[in-house]
């Protein structure tokens, strides 16, 4: 026998309705002595009934689970009852007041077949934006539990081989290929650590912690080639702790990239670091730390002078990454995500609960300001 299910309930409930209409008007027929009243009463709420027994048609074609069957089920029955007993508090007002009751049986005929109708739609959807929801969660929860399998699994593989390289630098003679694997296993686990730091900041699961920024920056600035395209100006205070974690290496590494990217030959790059404790010009909270990215440049480039910071596609999504995540010869940031590293920056400072602002620069470029909630060493978390 087979096993009663949601959409045949609101095919019943359809089915319900439309006898009952055809019962009654068929009625009619006899009381008014003509066909064509009834006939146009019966094509309303008639018609009303048989949409009902269409959206319990379409509700079996839908691939929908039983569960999500019964809710729309009782979305459709819930839809039905309030109708009628909106439509039964009028008829007993009317009462109260003592006025006839004309023909009720037409109007509540109507009111339950609009109360299911509407109820099946609202229940349909609901039911689609629960899964839709529920998807998201999984898919969330996937990208989180790859991101840990693969850094973890990938750490463990790199370790491995620098361990094995450091062995062949002790025992070989003349040859720089061990020194060469060995450094670039070091930069694989650098650029694990950093990616996993920015995917646990988007995906909200990183731990409360202190970085000090001004040492971040000055260790990116060590891998700028200062020569004579560029030129580095620096403002470090000894040390700048902020609430964060490790993927505040990206977004140092993006903006500088930015401005040697977009600023032309000969380039000037200002950076700066602000500690908000009453002292400085630059306008900062005093719970707030300043990393400050300046350029000699053109300025800012016109995806960005709206305020918005577009993703590698040009849209304007304000918290898109780069196209790689954080992979570039440091694992910070990629050198071909200008515009769309802006995207990355200004993710993970919103992510810190900090933010990106952009403007025009002394020295005639673009300026870029990004805020952080500063973490004095009396506050709660640990170094990192």
């Amino acid at each position: 026998m087979p096993t009663l299910r949601g959409h045949h309930v609101v095919s019943l409930i359809g089915a319900g309705l439309l006898v009952a209409a055809a019962v009654h008007h068929g009625t009619e027929v006899e009381a008014v002595g003509n066909v064509g009243g009834p006939l146009l009463a019966f094509a309303l709420d008639g018609g009303i009934a048989v949409a009902v027994l269409a959206a319990g048609r379409r509700i079996a074609r839908r691939g929908l689970s039983p569960a999500e069957e019964w809710r729309v089920a009782r979305w459709t029955a819930s839809g039905a009852v309030l109708a009628l007993a909106a439509f039964a508090a009028t008829l007993a007002v009317r009462v109260f007041e003592g006025r006839p009751l004309v023909e009720p049986a037409f109007p509540m005929l109507v009111a339950a077949g609009a109360g299911s109708l509407g109820g099946a739609v609202a229940g349909y959807y609901a039911v689609r934006q629960a899964a839709d929801a529920r998807r998201a969660r999984d898919a969330v929860r996937a990208v989180s539990f790859v991101n840990h399998l693969l850094r973890h699994d990938l750490r463990n593989d790199l370790s491995t081989i620098r361990g094995y390289a450091d062995l062949l630098v002790d025992e070989t003679d003349g040859s720089d290929h061990a020194a060469t694997v060995a450094a670039k296993a070091g930069e694989g686990l650098e650029r694990i650590e950093a990616t996993s730091a920015v995917a646990d900041a988007i995906l909200g699961d990183a731990g409360s912690s202190r970085v000090d920024l001004a040492a971040t920056t000055r260790n990116v600035l060590s891998s700028v080639d200062d020569g004579d395209s560029v030129t580095v100006e620096t403002d470090l205070p000894e040390s700048a702790s902020v609430a964060a974690n490790d993927g505040v290496r990206s977004i140092v590494h993006n903006l500088v990239e930015n401005a040697i990217e977009h600023a032309g030959p000969d380039v000037t790059v200002r950076v700066a670091v602000r500690v908000g404790e009453g002292d400085t010009t630059e306008e900062v909270g005093d719970d707030e730390v300043a990393l400050v990215v300046e350029d000699d440049g053109p300025g800012l480039p016109p995806e960005i002078r709206n305020g918005s910071f577009p993703d590698d596609d040009g849209r304007d999504e304000g918290r898109a990454g780069s196209r790689d995540g954080a992979g570039s010869r440091d694992g910070a940031g990629s050198r071909d995500g200008g515009v769309s590293g802006l995207g990355l920056v200004a993710t993970l400072a919103d992510a810190y609960g900090g933010s990106l602002e952009a403007g025009e620069s002394d020295l005639g470029g673009a300026r870029f300001a990004v805020t952080l909630p500063h973490a004095p060493a009396d506050s709660a978390g640990f170094d990192t």
